[in-house]
């Protein structure tokens, strides 16, 4: 374990996270697992992650489509070594603290100029690094404020209560073997709150009482 142990995971709802060898593993390391709502990947900061990640892998793509993966190494390096808007510098800095070199024969130029060893000791002026993670988190609240601010004008504010019966969207998919058409079929389906977890997501059941998910209030209507 490379970082330590996290105190908290948050993941979708796949299969793998749910599995009893992934739950042991949680409570092994005293991890607090929590899920995103059905079909809500904005709920996960790594979704935005894999949106940037998608997003470059396109601009290498070939018609054939076949060597996407060759590019990760280089596109991972970039979205690590790259200023990053609500935090002022880049997430390698933040980590490490220092500025990533991605060559080795940056090391001769650095040593001729003494940068490596200005580097090293401002690394371990602990002021200094503390100064940096307090404006990046000062950055980071700002901008989470804002993108508050935005959402919260295309909101709408609703609540449910548990034991309450709602609709909630049917996310099932087309299916070929069953002869099932998402096309025809309801856009929602009749269902009942188990649990309110947070302001906006919500544990619902079917109406025989077994558990259907954690959805979005996006996703639930009256």
């Amino acid at each position: 374990m490379a970082y330590g142990a996290p105190e908290t995971v948050v993941s979708d709802n796949g299969s793998q996270f749910r599995s009893h060898a992934f739950r042991k593993l949680m409570q092994q390391y005293g991890i607090t697992h929590t899920f995103t709502a059905v079909h809500s990947p904005q709920a996960n900061a790594s979704e935005r992650v894999n949106r940037s990640v998608i997003a470059a892998i396109r601009a290498y793509l070939r018609p054939d489509q076949k060597d996407w993966d060759e590019h990760l190494n280089r596109i991972c390096c970039a979205l690590r070594s790259s200023v990053h808007s609500s935090l002022g510098t880049s997430p390698y800095y933040m980590v490490f603290g220092q500025h990533m070199i991605t060559s080795g024969s940056t090391y001769s130029l650095l040593r001729k100029l003494n940068l490596l060893d200005d580097r090293s000791l401002k690394f371990n002026r602990q002021d200094s690094f503390e100064i940096v993670r307090e404006k990046a988190s000062k950055r980071m609240q700002e901008q989470h404020a804002e993108n508050e601010k935005r959402y919260n004008l295309r909101s709408r504010n609703v609540s449910f209560a548990e034991g309450q019966e709602v609709y909630r969207r049917s996310f099932k998919q087309s299916c070929f073997q069953t002869g099932y058409s998402a096309k025809f079929g309801p856009s929602f389906v009749k269902s009942r709150v188990r649990k309110k977890l947070g302001s906006a997501y919500y544990e619902l059941e079917d109406l025989q009482g077994r558990l259907i998910g954690t959805y979005h209030a996006k996703d639930i209507r009256q």
